[in-house]
């Protein structure tokens, strides 16, 4: 049986998917991190920094860490998030290490600040293997000078499950979703301000669903009150699995505001679902997306434009029910997360012989 460390936020989704699929593919697992979470089938270790500096705290627990993979005794190190848990990974003696990039790790921090710059480059000379969920992730990690060979692109990918999701019919009124962060990347302004054209110029019972948490909550939550729509808008915050399903059920347009990303694993579960996806016209949306032939790009940081996009579709939903069955086959493909992590899972076995 091999023995795998994991160095990530354990309070994170992806985190805790990740980890589970190793446990449940028979390996020893353990997890360790800064914060505690629930839900994780390893064993996790809870370490204790003396300072809270987004950079500075990791070097604070890297004698901490050291010590308990000299217990661990792991077959492999796989630290998830470039310029946090990468860079804690990287400060180890622990090898073979692969890093998972997530998205912003490569694709803004290296252009935040040279110390932010110096702390990516130091983690991508020390890495053995990086993991990447997007070809415009990819790009980034081989222009900042890795090698394609130690590069494994795998989307994160979703559940078999999702494709044959039951969508609910006979519904009062047409659901908008969201499921980013409440932060400013993500840019969930843009989408408060796009409701009232859109409740404008349309004459059908509009509702924007708001999932997740995050800095800013109240700030939008104000923004919709001025902008006197708070009654066409619910901000669930953090939901369970099971409750994102029965989102998903009764949801029909699936939007995604966000400025940056790589392979959103949110934007895959809506097509899954059978959501008209309305996003970003960013790479890591383009490589899912075709405009007006599988959902519907918009400038960022465009409310107008997104309103119009919206617009369109609510003028008439069921002209656009080839995007569903194009969707799916697409993911179906290219996104199934049991397939795309037996690939990961191939690379890690070939570090460990």
């Amino acid at each position: 049986m091999k023995r795998i460390c994991f160095l990530a936020d354990a309070v994170s989704t992806h985190t805790k998917r990740w980890v589970n699929y190793f446990v449940e593919r028979g390996y020893e697992c353990h997890l360790i991190s800064l914060e505690g979470g629930q839900g994780i089938e390893s064993k996790l270790y809870l370490l204790n920094s003396r300072v809270s500096l987004p950079g500075l705290k990791f070097v604070f627990v890297r004698k901490e860490t050291e010590k308990i993979t000299e217990e661990i005794k792991p077959d492999l190190i796989n630290a998830h998030f470039v310029i946090s848990y990468g860079f804690l990974g990287a400060m180890i003696e622990k090898r073979p290490l692969v890093v998972s990039c997530w998205g912003s790790d490569i694709l803004l921090s290296p252009h935040k600040s040279f110390l932010h710059r110096l702390r990516v480059k130091y983690v991508l000379k020390r890495a053995d293997l990086f993991t990447s969920d997007g070809f415009n992730l990819t790009k980034a990690l081989v222009d900042l000078g890795v090698s394609q060979e130690k590069i494994i692109t795998s989307p994160m990918g979703v559940s078999k499950d999702l494709l044959s999701l039951e969508k609910k019919k006979d519904k009062d009124s047409i659901i908008v979703l969201s499921l980013r962060r409440l932060e400013p990347i993500y840019d969930l302004k843009t989408l408060i301000y796009a409701i009232p054209l859109v409740l404008k110029q349309t004459q059908k019972p509009m509702k924007f669903v708001i999932v997740g948490e995050g800095s800013e909550r109240v700030r939008l939550m104000k923004l919709a009150h001025t902008l006197d729509v708070e009654d066409y808008v619910v901000f669930k915050g953090r939901v369970t699995q099971e409750k994102l399903l029965i989102l998903f059920e009764s949801s029909d347009i699936y939007v995604s505001t966000s400025l940056s990303d790589s392979t959103s694993v949110s934007l895959l579960e809506a097509m899954a679902a059978g959501l008209t996806p309305v996003v970003t016209d960013i790479p890591g949306n383009r490589d899912w997306i075709k405009d007006e032939k599988n959902g519907f790009l918009f400038s960022p940081d465009d409310h107008k434009d997104l309103a119009q996009k919206i617009i369109r579709l609510t003028g008439n939903l069921g002209k656009y029910d080839f995007f569903k069955k194009e969707n799916k086959t697409i993911i179906e493909k290219k996104a199934l997360w049991e397939e795309n992590m037996r690939l990961v899972e191939n690379r890690f076995l070939q570090l460990c012989q």
